[in-house]
Parts: structure tokens; C-alpha cells; sequence
């Protein structure tokens, strides 16, 4: 029986089923033959089964240390600080961890940082407002004394 694998994303075969393991396939390798109705993993298929037992099993799948979140600085920057900011750092930090999850490294990296970079926009936005804020009503108290 022929069978047609998917290695990244890249149809190749057909191949018989005792080449297949010349071919790097593994337990997730997407797997096709006639009659099947749609593509399944070799570890699906009963009839390769024999094959997985002759495999080293797969390495692990990453050795990269997941991005920080920043989600529990956007939330305490949206809830006392700044809304706007704050939201969008909040929607970004909510990808890191599923993108990170399913392999996507650099794009949960990307999202970290964006979330780190609204986190921070938001408090130095507070700092500077609370800033002007004390500095306008400490000068709206000295005008009566300019008066004197």
C-alpha cells in the first residue's frame, strides 16, 4: 500500500509503508493513503503502529522559555491608571501564551512586547498626568497669595 506524508506542509510520496521511517516521520507526521477519506496522523492509523514502536520517540518539542504575559500589569494599569492603554496591553498579552503553546515563539515574543510596551505607555501617561495634575492645583492655590 502507497502512502503520502506531509512534512512542512509539503505533500511527498507516494511511498510504501516500509520507507516511511527513511522519511523522519513521527507518531504527528500527517499520513494519506487511498481511501481514506482525509489526512491522519501516523499514530491514528493501527496499520502503522509497528512502525512507531521501531522510532526513537520525538525530541522535545521546545527549549525556549516562555515571553512574560505582562497581562497582570495591564489589568492593574487599565483599573487605576489608564484605560485606553491599558486595554490594548491586555489584548496583547492574552496571545503570548497560546501562540507560545502552539510553536509560534517569535510571534508570542512579538505580542509580549507590545504588551510591555502599552503597559509601560500607560503608566508613564498616569505619572505625567498626576504630575500636571498636582502642579496645576498647587498653582491654582498660589494665586490668592500673588494678590497680597
Amino acid at each position: 500500500m502507497e502512502y503520502y506524508i506531509l512534512i512542512n506542509n509539503v505533500k511527498q510520496g507516494p511511498f510504501q509503508k516500509e520507507d516511511l521511517p527513511l522519511k523522519g516521520i513521527s507518531a504527528n507526521t500527517m499520513v494519506w493513503r487511498v481511501g481514506m477519506s482525509d489526512w491522519q496522523r501516523v499514530a491514528e492509523l493501527p496499520e502503522l503502529a509497528d512502525l512507531l514502536m521501531q522510532m526513537p520517540p520525538e525530541p522535545p518539542r521546545n527549549n525556549r522559555i516562555m515571553p512574560k504575559t505582562w497581562l497582570v500589569e495591564s489589568i492593574l494599569i487599565t483599573i487605576f491608571c489608564c484605560l485606553p492603554f491599558g486595554i490594548i496591553g491586555i489584548v496583547n498579552a492574552t496571545k503570548v501564551e497560546n501562540l507560545y503553546l502552539s510553536g509560534q515563539y517569535d510571534m508570542a515574543e512579538y505580542y509580549s512586547s507590545q504588551a510591555k510596551k502599552w503597559t509601560i505607555w500607560g503608566l508613564v501617561s498616569s505619572i505625567i498626568f498626576w504630575i500636571l495634575y498636582i502642579l496645576f492645583f498647587v498653582g491654582l492655590s498660589a494665586i490668592p497669595f500673588l494678590f497680597l
